[in-house]
């Protein structure tokens, strides 16, 4: 999930920029959700498997939530939510009928039955006819649905997972709380925005009454990889990311990936934790520095991915401007 913004700081168009760091490019970086994905849902999905090709199916019941450990798709829509009504059954409600609907659209099927002229179709229809694409759609807990304000709105509080805590602010942040945070999370992900637009509109539309949509992140799976089969991209700064990520192919990602059963509180078991965070890159700085200084922040060679070896500009690591740009 990058948000890239062009900076109109700097000099003209064509002058080099020198001393290029992490920590000028990355400019303020949004939390979303430090929240959980929960594996133990109502009925949990799984990490299910499609045709590698962009289309077809991704089972929604399985022992895990789909869209964590499932091969990267192309694109994703991320969307947070706040909680409007204090009726923990409402709660309740919300969630089975989320379930319905997601496995409906995982699947590719329209929701609700055919509509009456003299009523909304329950179905907005603007993936009708369309390939399900390796939609996944995963459900979070944020640590708000538990405490919120100092009030236990939902006598969720003994139940909160230790672990469940926000983030702290990080050096560089300005965080933007309108853009943070959120009572809910659903994940959407799939090989076509379309789809994954209908779903997060239609989980909306559901929810209508019990909950009002906080944020949304549109972002491309092409900067992410699950799976050994495919190879480490490049973000938007055209390097490498994610090469030390856990793969879900590996025997040992499991360890990683799900929290287990000894872990407390026991609903947690098979579930994982999820932290959104928008970054916003400063692309036209980066765009007007040197190879060799976008090498330098970086420490790795572009075309290649071999680290780089040390140069003047890197060498200089006793100065506090570099002592930040190595550990950026």
């Amino acid at each position: 999930m990058t948000d890239t913004e062009a900076s109109t700081t700097g000099g003209g168009p064509g002058k080099g920029v020198k001393g290029v760091s992490r920590r000028r490019l990355l400019g303020g970086a949004a939390v979303g959700i430090g929240g959980i994905v929960v594996g133990g849902l109502a009925t949990t999905a799984r990490s299910g498997t499609a045709e590698a090709g962009g289309r077809g199916r991704v089972p929604f019941y399985g022992e895990h939530q789909a869209g964590i450990a499932t091969p990267a798709q192309d694109r994703l829509l991320f969307a947070s939510f706040d909680l409007t009504t204090g009726d923990r059954a409402a709660v309740v409600e919300l969630m089975k009928a989320w379930t319905r609907a997601a496995a409906r659209l995982t699947a590719g099927q329209p929701i609700g039955s055919t509509a009456t002229e003299a009523a909304p179709p329950p179905d907005t229809g603007e993936a009708l006819g369309l390939d399900p694409a390796r939609l996944t759609l995963t459900f979070g807990f944020g640590p708000t649905l538990f405490r919120r304000d100092g009030t236990d709105r939902y006598g969720l509080a003994p139940r909160r997972p230790e672990a469940l805590v926000d983030l702290p602010a990080f050096p560089g942040d300005a965080l933007d709380p309108a853009r943070s945070g959120g009572d809910l999370c659903v994940q959407a992900c799939g090989d076509d925005p379309q789809v994954l637009f209908h779903a997060i509109r239609n989980l909306t539309r559901i929810g209508r009454g019990a909950v009002v949509l906080r944020w949304v992140q549109e972002g491309f799976g092409r900067t992410s990889s699950t799976t050994s089969a495919q190879a480490t991209p490049r973000n938007l700064m055209g390097f490498r990311d994610g090469t030390n990520n856990v793969r879900s192919d590996d025997p040992d990602a499991g360890r990683h990936f799900w929290v287990p059963a000894s872990d407390t509180p026991g609903w947690m078991s098979g579930g994982s934790y999820l932290v959104a965070r928008r970054i916003r890159i400063l692309v036209e700085i980066w765009d007007r520095s040197s190879l060799a200084d976008q090498e330098a922040t970086i420490g790795r060679h572009r075309e290649s991915a071999r680290p780089s070896a040390p140069t003047t500009s890197s060498a200089r690591s006793t100065s506090p401007r570099s002592t930040r740009r190595a550990h950026r």
